[in-house]
């Protein structure tokens, strides 16, 4: 039986120490400035942000392409000809990359191949993507569908959220309006938004700076969600400073999380959240209140 190898992509975030551990392999995503498209992952999301305060616009995204995927599993199967490929994909209502993924694999029939939809992105995607690597670690005899079966399992007791730091970014993509951005920056309020069935739900609003708001989303989050210990999975933009740090560790560790483990958000998640942004991500009820 040949290797399974996990391949995810670079919305993921999945720090390079992590996946050089594991052998994970990465399909990049897209982000386009003005007509220079360029791959995530490959550049600092601090030029995202260097780029908008030039031009005052942002740039836009792309998913993984097909011939992304087709390039990643033609370096699989020079260097591992009986491998099989599970595909923990960025959450697939919102980007072509789970589609393009299944296309990729049908030219290469050779090539067992399974996916499963996290519904997430970022550091949700890549506390599954870790999650399933350390069972497939333990388990070195399970095959492709024992390690699709659970990667599912993790998949359905995900749970995500994240509040913006502010509406600059939302505003200029066109995402919320000027008056409503206008009020919210006024009022210090953020929303909180929750990953659901793959999709952006605003679920609450807090107000306030963000070392008030931060501590007020993780007790409301671990609450409501049941959130597994010991491990919490956080994540944060450009610009998140050390003060918001500190409150977000301190609270965690007052609600018994010993593992807390960073990501830093690459070009994709910087494009739509703006600076400051701060998110996380653990495992207990699907959804809240449920």
């Amino acid at each position: 039986m040949g290797k399974i190898i996990i391949v995810a992509e670079s919305g993921s975030d999945v720090p390079a120490d992590l996946r050089e551990r594991f052998g994970i392999r990465i399909a990049p995503m897209h982000v386009i400035f003005g007509g220079e498209s360029r791959e995530d992952g490959t550049f600092s999301p601090s030029e995202v942000i260097a780029y908008y305060r030039r031009t005052g616009k942002i740039p836009s995204t792309s998913g993984a392409m097909e011939y992304d995927f087709s390039r990643v599993f033609e370096e699989i199967l020079a260097k591992e000809p009986d491998a099989s490929v599970l595909h923990i994909a960025y959450s697939a209502v919102t980007t072509c990359s789970y589609t393009c993924a299944r296309q990729a694999a049908e030219e290469f029939p050779q090539m067992p191949f399974a996916q499963v939809d996290t519904g997430m992105f970022s550091f949700g995607h890549c506390s599954v993507v870790i999650g399933t690597a350390r069972m497939l670690e333990e388990h070195p005899e399970w095959t492709l569908e024992d390690a699709r079966k659970a990667a599912k399992e993790l998949v359905d007791h995900s749970c995500m959220a994240f509040v913006p730091d502010g509406f600059e970014f939302l505003k200029a993509g066109g995402r919320v309006r000027n008056t409503a951005a206008l009020v919210g920056e006024l009022l210090k309020i953020h929303p909180r938004i929750d990953m659901i069935g793959g999709y952006l739900v605003p679920v609450r609003k807090y107000r306030g700076r963000m070392e008030r708001v931060i501590p007020a989303m993780i007790r409301d989050f671990v609450r409501e969600y049941e959130t597994k210990r010991p491990e919490i999975w956080l994540g944060h933009t450009p610009e998140f400073s050390p003060e918001c740090r500190k409150a977000a560790e301190d609270t965690l560790r007052e609600l018994g999380f010993t593992q807390i483990l960073w990501i830093e958000c690459g070009s994709v998640i910087t494009t739509h959240g703006g600076t400051g942004c701060f998110g996380l991500s653990g495992f207990g009820k699907k959804t809240a209140g449920e």
